[in-house]
């Protein structure tokens, strides 16, 4: 997709002007404002996702509303609070770089995305939720970055949906591709944009500047998991020399900024789970963290839940930034029914939390841990309460987790595959543990040998189909049918790796598919 010199001046010419009003706005308050001090070091143990689409839903918002997702956070171990400020691709501030929300009209007719015209109206009567969100952080004690989704997908397909900003809608000659080909699609069909194109890149520049400008941020998080694709296939090398760059850029303007302010901005990057899918984005993580431009690497699994986060090979390869492992509100949610979603209990919060530490995290990622069912919000807050204190998790019941899409499952007829328990039963006493295997069709008349540690495991009957109840019951979990539950003696399981091997004994009965495990640890 080749763009006009005409295109390109004009939006080098957009983006010259922005930057000059943002570098003045930086000159000329710099002093004048009281600014958060931060320090020269990163010491968060517990970073919170905040997208501000979750405000949205509310009909008359109001700032006191919006704080309130903050401050129900304030005797937790949540220290820094990592804000998206934006409805998928439209930002939710009163924005001068983007002119999506000016062009609103409250007396408009309604979008068919009710949430949309909500949070408009909100803006328009004067409402800020990025201001509101810093408040509260400030009142309780919370740093405050923003995370900006880089390349957000979200109905990308509809060309009519109401959240796509100005610059999406208006410049198509930007995008990969221009159909309605979906963006997990690995050829370049779909409507993301392409950074190789100056103009792109010096958007995201543009209002990444100020967001840092027009509020007193402690730092950014570049959201590369929304959608960790940036370049044209065959133009990989290239892209990552040009995201380099880019990256370097922002640095240097949040360092600009911090040396105005007295305060030290740190920069977050949220990546996927190995550095083989990071290259495969163009994203030269320990490159950048070589040449000292990161001080945060957020290893992120995207959407879903798991704990086979690629730690040990970030750890190998960083040696600078501060590694967090990222824990996600849902385990599994059916691939055609939304609604189908089993949600992430404080079991397997408190497993893949102590799984993550004994691995060399120096800190705890949080996302979209707010999206459970309403009512579920208050109570899982309290999940947050010693998430960090490694003493603590020791002596709280668990739920070790390994779910499809990540490596280990589907496997069909036989698997092994190691899991890291680093509980001592020796020292920490529980009651009983029980295994659970899943298979993606019934296995009522079919036998299933496990054997941990090499020692074969007992079938048992469960009362119930979970190990520990689940925070909504839809039609995403698992029925009984496609389930096998086994005794685990406690003196089997060892601080550290355990092997698991799980084999199907009836294979002239069919293939069997195994979906999942679990381990549950009870006190």
């Amino acid at each position: 997709m080749t763009l006009s010199k005409e295109a390109i001046a004009s939006m080098k010419n957009r983006i010259a002007i922005w930057s000059v009003v943002m570098g003045l706005a930086v000159g000329t308050t710099a002093h004048a404002e009281p600014f958060h001090k931060t320090s020269d070091t990163v010491g968060y143990k517990c970073i919170f996702n905040h997208e501000l689409l979750i405000i949205s839903h509310n009909k008359t918002n109001t700032a006191q509303y919006i704080r309130s997702f903050i401050e129900k956070l304030k005797d937790t171990d949540v220290d820094a609070v990592m804000c998206c400020p934006t409805m998928w691709r439209a930002n939710l501030f009163p924005s001068d770089v983007d002119p999506t929300w000016k062009r609103y009209r409250p007396e408009q007719p309604k979008s068919k995305f009710p949430s949309w015209d909500y949070i408009m109206r909100y803006l328009h009567a004067g409402g800020d939720p990025v201001k509101d969100t810093l408040e509260a952080c400030r009142k309780c004690g919370k740093d405050f970055f923003i995370s900006y989704r880089m390349n957000d997908h979200h109905y990308v397909t509809d060309l009519d949906w109401p959240s796509h900003n100005a610059i999406w809608r208006e410049h198509p000659e930007y995008w990969l591709g221009d159909s309605d080909a979906s963006p997990k699609n690995k050829k370049d069909l779909s409507r993301l944009f392409n950074y190789l194109l100056p103009p792109v890149r010096d958007y995201y520049f543009a209002i990444l500047q100020e967001l840092c400008t027009k509020y007193d941020v402690d730092g950014v998080e570049l959201d590369f998991q929304r959608f960790p694709k940036f370049f044209p296939n065959d133009k990989r090398d290239e892209g990552a020399r040009v995201m380099t760059a880019f990256v370097r850029r922002i640095k240097e303007m949040m360092d600009h900024i911090g040396r105005e302010r007295g305060k030290s901005l740190k920069l977050c990057i949220r990546v996927p789970e190995t550095l083989a899918k990071c290259r495969a984005a163009g994203l030269d993580v320990p490159g950048w963290d070589a040449a000292g431009l990161v001080e945060m690497i957020n290893i992120s699994s995207f959407y879903n839940h798991t704990m086979e986060l690629d730690i040990e090979g970030f750890r190998a390869k960083t040696k600078h930034a501060k590694l967090y492992g990222e824990m996600n509100y849902v385990t599994y949610q059916t691939p055609k029914n939304k609604s189908g979603r089993r949600y992430t209990t404080i079991p397997i919060y408190c497993a893949s939390a102590l799984n993550l530490y004994h691995r060399g995290v120096d800190g705890l990622s949080l996302f979209n841990y707010d999206y459970v069912p309403e009512k579920q919000r208050l109570p899982m807050t309290e999940g947050l309460k010693r998430i960090t204190d490694i003493e603590f998790l020791k002596t709280q019941p668990k739920d070790y987790v390994v779910y499809r899409g990540f490596g280990t499952f589907p496997a069909t007829n036989e698997k092994t595959l190691d899991v890291i328990i680093p509980d001592n039963t020796a020292k920490v006493k529980f009651a009983r543990a029980v295994l659970r295997i899943e298979t993606r069709k019934s296995c009522a008349d079919q036998q299933i040998g496990v054997r941990l540690n090499g020692k074969p495991l007992e079938p048992i009957q469960h009362k119930d189909t979970e190990l520990f109840p689940p925070l909504a019951k839809n039609e995403g979990y698992a029925a009984r049918d496609v389930l096998k539950f086994y005794a685990v003696p406690l003196d089997l399981l060892v601080p550290g790796s355990n092997k698991i091997e799980i084999k199907s004994l009836d294979r002239k009965k069919g293939s069997c598919q195994f979906v999942s495990l679990e381990i549950a640890l009870y006190r």
